[in-house]
């Protein structure tokens, strides 16, 4: 099984373009098709998580679910492009459904997160951890955060800090699978008390959403998100 492997800023494309020669479904034909049956093309969802695996099977199984989600509904998947943890199995179940899938992921990482183990993508190579996130933000129209440890969260602070400052308008959506990000929304709530930030952009645009389930995640980011031209 071989992956496209790119130099950073090789064959860098937008949201909405195709992966080309990665098996998946062109920008003009998968469903794509938003709950309130509108027309839409695919999504390019971020997928945040861990690279280690869980001793919990409720985390995996959401992992799980989401990757199939994501090809289910002829999205696209962004990922951190390893083959190991929460990472390997959202992204070897978008493959198994029809998924196409860009990784990417660091140098210095490609063996530690076993990166030779995932499936049939296209590989982007960066040589930093601010790279991948600059790649990612760059190149997703939504961002999904699965639990993960200390990288997720620096992804998905990014990803907050950017739209609390204006400079996105991509949705985030937390899965809170047995409440995992309950501590999380916890600190949000207490820096907000202190008033060491303000209430979140505004109630149109918060910087972040909350859902139980990695359906009425891929639900939210299909009613939120707008794929680039």
């Amino acid at each position: 099984m071989t992956s496209t492997i790119l130099e950073p800023g090789a064959g860098v494309r937008g949201p909405g373009e195709p992966l080309d020669g990665v098996p998946g479904t062109p920008p003009d034909s998968g469903p794509g098709t938003p709950p309130d049956g509108g027309s839409r093309g695919p999504l390019d969802i971020c997928v945040f998580c861990g690279a280690g695996r869980s001793n919990s099977q409720a985390i995996v199984d959401v992992a799980r679910t989401t990757g199939r989600l994501i090809g289910e509904r002829g999205h696209h998947l962004v990922y951190g492009g390893g083959g190991s943890g929460l990472m390997g199995e959202v992204a070897w179940a978008a493959s198994e459904s029809g998924a196409a899938i860009r990784g990417i992921i660091p140098r210095f990482l490609y063996e530690r997160e076993r990166a030779i183990a995932a499936p049939v993508q296209e590989t982007h190579l960066t040589d930093t951890l601010h790279r991948r996130k600059e790649h990612m933000l760059r190149c997703s129209d939504a961002f999904i955060a699965l639990p993960g440890g200390y990288g997720t969260l620096d992804e998905i602070l990014e990803v907050i800090s950017a739209t609390y400052l204006g400079r996105s308008a991509k949705p985030l959506v937390l899965v809170n699978t047995d409440g995992f990000w309950d501590g999380f929304i916890s600190l949000v709530e207490t820096l907000r008390r202190y008033e060491l930030v303000a209430q979140a952009g505004s109630p149109a645009q918060p910087v972040f959403h909350s859902v139980p389930s990695p359906e009425a995640a891929v639900a939210l980011v299909e009613r939120l998100a707008v794929p680039a031209a």
